[in-house]
C-alpha cells in the first residue's frame, strides 16, 4: 500500500492553495471560523510555496492566485504580505476582492489614505450592492477626526458575510452550478 504522503507530493502547491481556499470560504459561510482559519493556513502554505517558486523562475503569477493568496494573508493577519500581494494582483487585473482586501490590510496597517483609495476604487460593475454600501459608510467613518479602525474593519467583515449570504441565495449570481463560484467571483 502506498502512503497518502506520496500522493500529496504530486499535488501542485497552487492546487493545494485553491482547494483549501475554497474550503475556508465554505467554512466561513457555515460560520465555522476555527475550521476556516485552519484551511486559510493550509492555503497560505500552498500559495507561499507557489509564489516563491514562480518568482524564483521569473514566471508570471496568475492574478487569481495573487487574489486568493492576499485574501488568505488578510484572514491570517499577515497584512504586509496581503497588501503587497494584492497590489501586485491589481497591477495585472481588477479583481473586486483585491480592492476590498487591499483596503482592509491597509486599514489594519493604519494606512488610511490607501484604504480609502482602494475602497473608493471598488468596481461598480461587481454589482455587490450590500458591500458597496458598507464600503461607502466606512470610507465616511475613516474621514472622522479619530476613526475607530477596529469598528471599521468589523463593519467590513460583517458586510462581506452579509453579501456572501445574499450571493449564496441569489442563484442568478452563480455561474452555472460551478462549486465555489460564489466564493471566487471574477477569478
Amino acid at each position: 500500500m502506498i502512503p497518502m504522503s506520496f500522493f500529496s507530493k504530486l499535488v501542485k502547491p497552487y492546487r493545494k492553495g485553491e482547494k483549501n481556499f475554497d474550503r475556508a470560504r465554505a467554512a466561513e459561510f457555515r460560520r465555522d471560523f476555527d475550521k476556516a482559519r485552519t484551511y486559510y493556513q493550509e492555503a497560505a502554505v500552498g500559495f507561499d510555496e507557489h509564489l516563491a517558486d514562480k518568482r524564483a523562475k521569473g514566471e508570471e503569477i496568475r492574478p487569481s492566485h495573487l487574489a486568493m493568496a492576499g485574501l488568505c494573508y488578510t484572514r491570517l493577519g499577515r497584512y504586509e504580505d496581503a497588501l503587497a500581494t494584492l497590489e501586485e494582483c491589481l497591477g495585472r487585473k481588477e479583481i473586486p476582492d483585491a480592492f476590498l482586501y487591499a483596503g482592509f490590510a491597509a486599514a489594519r496597517l493604519d494606512r488610511l489614505d490607501k484604504a480609502v483609495g482602494y475602497w473608493k476604487a471598488y468596481p461598480t460593475w461587481a454589482d455587490q450592492r450590500i458591500l458597496a454600501n458598507v464600503l461607502k459608510e466606512q470610507i465616511a467613518a475613516l474621514g472622522a477626526d479619530s476613526p475607530n479602525i477596529d469598528a471599521v474593519c468589523d463593519a467590513i467583515i460583517s458586510g462581506v458575510y452579509e453579501q456572501d449570504q445574499y450571493n449564496r441565495k441569489d442563484r442568478n449570481f452563480r455561474r452555472g452550478e460551478e462549486r465555489g463560484a460564489e466564493f471566487r467571483q471574477w477569478y
